[in-house]
């Protein structure tokens, strides 16, 4: 099955794809020509999808989706420190450097940093 898409949206924050299309164009490939209105179609061409079947999906899908982001809700946020683990084996000086940096500047503002959301660093 092919699945190609389009690019409904621009390129960039900079980017104003309405210079170089049109808005039903886009409007076109964002509603009518999606891979999932392809996928659907032939499916149910053949037998294999229906109404029923795509609203018990959506039913049950929207149960685990909600569930997941209460469960999101709950856990707590990485440690910003992490982001120094796991690339080097022995931090080179510059990033011992920027971590002591970030450490440093944790301390001194943390009115905008709720590391009390965040997991510890063991």
């Amino acid at each position: 099955l092919e699945a190609m898409t389009y690019r409904v949206g621009h390129h960039s924050t900079s980017d104003d794809s309405t210079a170089y299309r049109s808005v039903d164009e886009v409007n076109y490939w964002d509603t009518v020509d999606t891979p999932i209105n392809r996928i659907r179609s032939y499916l149910t061409d053949r037998g294999w999808w229906s109404e029923t079947h795509e609203k018990e999906l959506r039913s049950t899908t929207r149960t685990e989706i909600l569930r997941a982001f209460k469960e999101a809700e709950t856990t707590k946020l990485p440690n910003p420190l992490l982001m120094f683990d796991d690339a080097w084996d022995t931090l080179p000086l510059s990033l011992q450097d920027q971590k002591q940096e970030l450490i440093d500047h944790l301390k001194r503002h943390p009115e905008h940093y709720p590391l009390d959301k965040c997991e510890d660093l063991e």
